[in-house]
C-alpha cells in the first residue's frame, strides 16, 4: 500500500496555507533577531532589549515576539518585564507624543493599539457574535467573546498602563470597527475552481441505496438551493425542499446528514429544532446552515404545519441579544429529515415539499468527501444558471410518489373502510350528520373520529354538492 508523501520544493511545503506560511516566516525572522542578540551580550535584559529593537526594525508583530521571548528558558526575566521592554522598544517612535494627547485620545488609541497587538477580532455575521483568538504567532481556534474574556482583557490592558475601563473596551468591541466575517461565504470563496471532471453532488446522492429513480436529480436541486441560499442569490424564494431519508435504525441516516457539511462548518449543523419556541426557530433559521429534523414522525401535526410554513420564509425577524429590538436577517438554514416510520407524512397538501427517499440498505459513509470540489461544483452551477428548484411536473411526480408515505388518519380510514363513492343523485346524497350516525352503528366509541375530523376527511376525499339547499356528499355505505 502506497503512503502519501509530503513533497518539498525550494519554496517550502507545496500545499501549505497562507496562514501556515505566515507563521513559518515569522518564526524564522524572530529567531534570527534573537540569535543576533545572543551573540552581542549575555545579560538577559540586554538580550531582550536588542531582540525587541531588531524585531521592531524587521517590522515583526509585537505580541508573537513577546510570547516567544517569554518562552525562552535561557532568559530569566518575568513575563511582565519582557512585555514592558518590548512595549518601550515598539513605542520609541510614535506619530504623536502622548503628552499632547487629551484623555479621550489616549484611551481610544491605547485600546485600538492594545487589541491590534494582542488579539485578532472579528464579527460573525451568521452567529451574530464577536469572536477572538490570541495574536501570539501560534495557531488558535476562534472563540466566542464572553464577559469573562472581556474582563480579563480589561485587566491585561490596565496592567500595561492603559487608561481604558471595561465600558471603553466594550464600545470598541461592539462597534463596526471590528471586521465582519461570514463563515459560509468565506468557505465557499475558498473552495476554488471546479475542475468539471466529476459530478461530486451526484456521487454524494448515490451513497444512499434506494430504488427511487428521481432521488439523485432532486437531491441535486436541493443541494444547489442550499448553496444559493447561503450566497443570498435569490431574493424572492427560499429553499423549500426537504430530503427525507426513510429507513430502519442503524442505516447511518443521521451520519449522512452530518457529512453534508464540511468539518469547518460543523458548528452550523443542528440535529433538531423546537417548534414550540418561536424565537429559537427564528434564530436557527438565521444562524444555522443545515437543520436535521431527526425522527420526523415524532413531530405533532401542529409542528409539521409550522415546518411547512417556515420553509417558505426567505427572511426572518430576529431579536437582538439583551434588547427588545428586532432586525431582519437573511435565512441561511436549509432542512433535511430522517425517520424510521414508513408513513411519516400527515398533510397531503404539503407533500410536494418533501423528497421522500426510502433507504434500502446501509448508507455508504466511509470514503472521504472532497468538500472543496463538492461545493466548488455547486457554486459554479448556481452562478452559471443551473436550476435549483423543481418544475411543476417534478412536483406532481413527487406528490404521486409520496402518497405511499402518507399516514391515513382515523377519520379517513373509517370513511374508506365503510363508505364508497357512488353516482350523483338525490338518493345517494348524505350529510355529515347522516355519515356520523351510520359510523356510530359500525365503529366503537374509542375508534370514532370527531365531527370536525370527519368533516375535514370528507372534504379531502369526496366531491361536495348541494341538493335542496343542503350540502353533502354523494356516497353510500358499503355492504
Amino acid at each position: 500500500m502506497k503512503t502519501k508523501k509530503t513533497i518539498f520544493t525550494r519554496r517550502g511545503l507545496i500545499n501549505e496555507t497562507p496562514r501556515v506560511k505566515e507563521l513559518r516566516n515569522l518564526r524564522i525572522s524572530y529567531y534570527s533577531c534573537l540569535a543576533n542578540a545572543l551573540r552581542e551580550t549575555a545579560d538577559d535584559e540586554q538580550i531582550v532589549c536588542l531582540t525587541a529593537r531588531a524585531c521592531r526594525q524587521a517590522q515583526l508583530p509585537e505580541e508573537p515576539c513577546v510570547q516567544r521571548t517569554i518562552d525562552q528558558d535561557r532568559i530569566a526575566l518575568s513575563a511582565d518585564e519582557v512585555r514592558k521592554i518590548f512595549r518601550a522598544a515598539y513605542t520609541e517612535k510614535g506619530l504623536k507624543p502622548r503628552s499632547v494627547l487629551n484623555q479621550k485620545e489616549r484611551i481610544a488609541r491605547g485600546i485600538a493599539d492594545f487589541f491590534s497587538r494582542r488579539y485578532e477580532l472579528r464579527y460573525n455575521t451568521v452567529k451574530k457574535i464577536e469572536e477572538w483568538r490570541p495574536h501570539d504567532g501560534v495557531y488558535h481556534e476562534w472563540q466566542q467573546l464572553t464577559d469573562r474574556d472581556l474582563n480579563r482583557m480589561t485587566f491585561e490592558q490596565m496592567n500595561e498602563g492603559g487608561d481604558g475601563w471595561g465600558i471603553d473596551l466594550q464600545l470598541y468591541l461592539h462597534s463596526t470597527m471590528i471586521p465582519q466575517y461570514n463563515p459560509l461565504t468565506e468557505f465557499l470563496d475558498g473552495c476554488g475552481r471546479w475542475y468539471g471532471q466529476k459530478d461530486h453532488i451526484a456521487d454524494l446522492a448515490l451513497r444512499i441505496p434506494t430504488d427511487y429513480a428521481d432521488w439523485e436529480p432532486l437531491f441535486h436541486r436541493w443541494f444547489l438551493a442550499m448553496v444559493a441560499q447561503w450566497l443570498g442569490i435569490d431574493s424572492r424564494f427560499s429553499n423549500m425542499l426537504v430530503p427525507m431519508l426513510i429507513g430502519g435504525q442503524g442505516t447511518h441516516k443521521t451520519t449522512f446528514c452530518r457529512m453534508l457539511l464540511p468539518p469547518v462548518l460543523s458548528d452550523y449543523f443542528i440535529d433538531d429544532i423546537k417548534m414550540d419556541n418561536a424565537e429559537q426557530v427564528e434564530r436557527v433559521l438565521a444562524r444555522m446552515a443545515l437543520v436535521n429534523i431527526d425522527e420526523y414522525n415524532a413531530k405533532t401535526e401542529r409542528e409539521q404545519a409550522k415546518i411547512k410554513r417556515i420553509l417558505a420564509e426567505k427572511d426572518v425577524q430576529v431579536r437582538k441579544m439583551h434588547s427588545d429590538q428586532y432586525v431582519r436577517s437573511q435565512r441561511t438554514a436549509s432542512f433535511i429529515a430522517t425517520t424510521n416510520s414508513p408513513t411519516p407524512l400527515t398533510d397531503p397538501t404539503g407533500s410536494r415539499r418533501y423528497i421522500c427517499c426510502p433507504v434500502n440498505g446501509i448508507i455508504n459513509t466511509e470514503p472521504t468527501i472532497n468538500y472543496r470540489q463538492l461545493y466548488a461544483q455547486a457554486v459554479y452551477e448556481v452562478k452559471h444558471g443551473a436550476r435549483y428548484y423543481p418544475t411543476h411536473e417534478e412536483e406532481q411526480r413527487m406528490e404521486q410518489h409520496n402518497k405511499q408515505f402518507q399516514m391515513m388518519k382515523k377519520a379517513e380510514f373509517v370513511i374508506t373502510e365503510f363508505f364508497e363513492r357512488t353516482e350523483r343523485n338525490k338518493d345517494s346524497l348524505m350529510t355529515l350528520s347522516e355519515v356520523e350516525r351510520e359510523l356510530h352503528s359500525r365503529v366503537s366509541a374509542v375508534d370514532m373520529p370527531s365531527f370536525r375530523e370527519l368533516s375535514a376527511a370528507l372534504a379531502n376525499h369526496y366531491q361536495a354538492g348541494a341538493v335542496d339547499g343542503r350540502r353533502g356528499w354523494y356516497m353510500c355505505p358499503k355492504e
